[in-house]
């Protein structure tokens, strides 16, 4: 009685086994049929999200775009058909994988760089100084960076002094925007380079300084005279804090016990 049922169960599994195939093979052969009257085409699809500013020919290389195909009743018009459409074009945004790459999400360099104005944010303004070299840290400041702007004053009536023009701190640690017209550069966007990779000029005009400050600010600058501005180069992490005129009768530092260096009793720290 036992092995009659074994051979009926055996029977049983065989039969489930055929019936699974061939529904298989049935709905098989109809996905191939409907396949079959759909014309298929040729595109390129991300694979991998693509950060804003990346060029169109390095997201080929990096393996971010790949080829595939679908049906043509999907494929955009503004697809691109060709690897060099985007070559040396850049991603105007973030990518996202699992699409098509159409001819809007690449544009030139110069395309894709912001508005000067988008810079500007919590209703700042924009105000341009012209200084020297020698007031504007021997031109080695760069969009982004961040200055001390002081201002040379007038001396007061009293004994004579060293500082023929005692300089004081209009403000600290101001950010510059632009250094002529080249500016600064948002997250994401890249500089227009030449085809050799060096910076493309952008007609920069030397001493050109524009900060973005509030208007109140803005109005400050604006009051003094272009001559009496001297800069400072500052690091990210500077802390500001208010700093009190000069003491133009008072002895200099180097003469003061612990104010004989810049830096205190003990010199510069090590770098």
């Amino acid at each position: 009685m036992g092995s009659r049922r074994t051979l009926i169960l055996i029977v049983a599994v065989l039969v489930g086994l055929f019936s699974a195939f061939a529904l298989f093979t049935y709905v098989g052969g109809i996905e191939d049929n409907a396949n079959g009257k759909v014309e298929r085409v040729s595109i390129f699809k991300i694979v991998q999200d693509i950060p804003k500013g990346t060029f169109g020919d390095e997201a080929f290389d990096q393996g971010l775009i790949e080829a595939d195909v679908i049906s043509k009743e999907y494929l955009p018009a503004t697809a691109i058909t060709d690897p060099r459409q985007i070559e040396g074009l850049v991603a105007i945004s973030d990518l996202p994988a699992n699409t098509i790459v159409v001819g809007q999400q690449f544009v030139s360099q110069a395309e894709s760089l912001s508005s000067f104005s988008s810079l500007l944010k919590n209703n700042e303004v924009a105000i341009t100084i012209s200084v020297d070299q020698i007031h504007g840290v021997a031109s080695l400041l760069v969009p982004g960076d961040f200055v001390n702007m002081l201002v040379n004053s007038q001396p007061e009536e009293g004994p004579a002094s060293v500082y023929a023009r005692p300089a004081r701190f209009l403000y600290q640690k101001i950010q510059i925007l632009a250094v002529g017209q080249d500016r600064k550069l948002e997250p994401g966007e890249t500089a227009v380079t030449n085809p050799d990779g060096t910076p493309a000029a952008t007609g920069s005009a030397s001493g050109l300084i524009t900060f973005a400050v509030p208007a109140d600010a803005s109005q400050r600058i604006a009051s003094v005279a272009g001559s009496d501005f001297y800069l400072t180069l500052v690091p990210k992490d500077y802390q500001p804090s208010p700093l009190p005129p000069i003491d133009t009768a008072g002895p200099l530092p180097g003469e003061t016990p612990g104010q004989v260096t810049p830096y205190g009793p003990a010199g510069r720290p090590p770098s």
